[in-house]
């Protein structure tokens, strides 16, 4: 029975805790243009609107916003003016420090992953201790010359942060290759080795 009851936790609570953090995201992001919409259905719609309907339709504007502003900083123009945005955001103190912070984690999740080859490890910071790393290229021009073994460019990145880490040459004989996905390493570096991925069958 014990057995079974931990089984119903594991499989029921990420599910809970994933919808009501979802609607924890949406209720703050309707409640953005919440008080004008309010005025805007007291002024012209005679029938009284649920304070719920009004978060809805808040958070659709909201979410048409953000994707209106995607589109406006994809061309050049957007891009010169977001560029003016971050430049004197940047030279605010307190707030060029959240801001970037901010950034940094939004890449972590968002960004472009597909310059890593796959997920390795290496031995770091000495032999039997083994590190996450992703492979990034195979090393070429005078760092291929100078050494004695064929090496290749390992990107090793920090918990919990890995927009921040380090470039390591490791001879191609000495990584060990992993079939787990590059979003599922990232999960793992940032969670400091508490979310661990299922090993993929093979």
């Amino acid at each position: 029975m014990k057995k079974h009851f931990l089984t119903g936790l594991v499989i029921i609570i990420p599910f809970f805790l994933t919808v009501y953090i979802v609607l924890i995201v949406f209720k703050l992001v309707g409640r953005f243009f919440t008080p004008a919409f309010t005025k805007i259905f007291e002024a012209f719609v005679p029938v009284h609107i649920p304070n719920f309907a009004v978060i809805f339709v808040s958070a659709v504007v909201t979410l048409l916003l953000i994707w209106f502003i995607g589109i406006l900083a994809s061309n050049f123009i957007g891009k010169k003016l977001f560029h003016i945005a971050e430049t004197l955001l940047l030279k605010i103190p307190m707030a060029s420090g959240i801001y970037d912070a901010i950034k940094k984690l939004m890449r972590v999740f968002f960004m472009d992953k597909s310059t890593f080859q796959r997920v390795v490890l290496i031995e770091w910071p000495r032999k039997g201790i083994y590190s996450v790393a992703f492979m990034t290229a195979e090393a070429m021009g005078e760092v291929q010359e100078k050494t004695k073994e064929e090496v290749v460019n390992v990107f090793m990145p920090t918990t919990p942060n890995p927009t921040t880490g380090f470039l390591v040459l490791v001879p191609k004989d000495e990584i060990i290759q992993l079939d787990m996905s590059v979003d599922d390493a990232v999960k793992l570096i940032i969670s400091g080795g508490i979310v661990v991925p299922p090993t993929n069958p093979k």
